[in-house]
């Protein structure tokens, strides 16, 4: 427990993880691929059980680390969906984990849908629970929605809230589709945060127009930090038309990936390291950290972010002058066409 909330956005590589510390309980959102940055992290902040766990969706990049979670740490709720599509061996071995939890004394809750939201206490900060909703929960997922829409895990994702001091000051999507944004937006209005945890790692979100969809979300978000929580080696995430999409909608956004995308160096290289947190990043194995781990000090209105705005913004333009001073990075750059780090591009990340 702490005296000051915090949320911690772990650089988990291509995957979602974020540990909420409040001053009643800690709850983990997510657990990222296999879990080594979590159980680092966890036992860095001395944090020996975890109160509530919340799986958005049970796709392996948010899943996986549950079950060394299980096994490492005591874990008294766990809250998540069904999800009889995954034919995985692992997703297989984390249903078996449930258990072995159970017997451990872990309350497992399946079935995370809006009626659960703002009743998992945390201690000042309100934990929404936006969806997915009852009707879509009540189809399920392989189901049929009315219009012909089947449903699938991504649909499906449970999207979470953060509100503190009557300010939200996240939106966790899980990887949320166009089908489930409209779907919210039928119960909820108002989906305004000031940090957007961007779903799908900034990749294809699945829809016709993928710079459609991500101006449309944030313009409803209007977010004033996006996080894009990647691996560099994986994907090349972000798409350019996402980043182009958020900076159309929100130009004065500051865009912070958690790993130096390809898309703005085709090589990792050393560059200065002080504007990252002290906590564990997968990144940092390979010197290929851009925003690293993200540590959000909650406090309404006031809230702040390590790294700051500004610092990372320092980070950034360093890379555009080592390309300057460099001519084997410059033949890099020209080689796989590029011309500097995406958010310097699009003039998003100068605020």
């Amino acid at each position: 427990m702490v005296d000051v909330p915090e949320l911690i956005i772990l650089d988990v590589g291509h995957g979602n993880c974020a540990i909420l510390r409040d001053t009643k309980a800690t709850t983990v959102i997510d657990c990222g691929y296999d879990g080594s940055i979590l159980l680092e992290t966890l036992e860095r902040l001395e944090i020996v059980a975890v109160d509530y766990v919340i799986i958005s969706h049970a796709d392996i990049d948010h899943s996986g680390g549950l079950k060394p979670l299980l096994e490492a740490f005591p874990v008294h709720h766990l809250y998540l969906n069904a999800d009889a599509s995954k034919k995985s061996q692992a997703w297989q071995n984390i249903a078996l984990a449930l258990d072995i939890a159970e017997i451990s004394g872990t309350e497992v809750h399946i079935g995370l849908t809006s009626q659960f939201s703002k009743k998992i206490i945390s201690g000042e900060v309100e934990i929404e629970i936006l969806a997915p909703s009852a009707s879509l929960a009540a189809i399920g997922l392989g189901g049929i929605y009315p219009g012909g829409h089947a449903l699938d895990s991504n649909t499906m994702s449970v999207v979470i809230g953060l509100i503190h001091k009557s300010c939200r000051i996240a939106l966790l999507p899980g990887d949320m589709d166009e089908f489930s944004l409209n779907s919210l937006l039928r119960k909820h209005q108002n989906i305004e945060a000031k940090v957007l945890v961007f779903p799908h790692h900034g990749g294809s979100s699945g829809s016709v127009d993928d710079q459609a969809f991500a101006q449309k979300l944030c313009t409803l978000v209007k977010p004033n930090l996006v996080v894009f929580s990647l691996h560099r080696s994986l994907y090349d995430n972000p798409r350019e038309e996402i980043v182009q999409g958020v900076v159309t909608a929100c130009p004065t956004a500051h865009i912070m990936c958690t790993q130096l995308s390809r898309k703005c160096a085709p090589a990792p290289f050393a560059l200065d390291v002080s504007h990252l947190t002290d906590l564990p990043m997968q990144g940092d194995s390979n010197s290929s950290f851009c925003g690293g781990t993200i540590r959000i000090r909650i406090d309404g209105e006031q809230t702040t972010y390590e790294p700051s705005f500004s610092f990372h913004r320092r980070f950034v333009e360093s890379l555009s002058e080592n390309l300057m001073e460099d001519a084997s990075l410059e033949e890099q750059y020209e080689s796989h066409r590029l011309s500097g780090p995406l958010c310097l591009r699009y003039l998003a990340c100068l605020t």
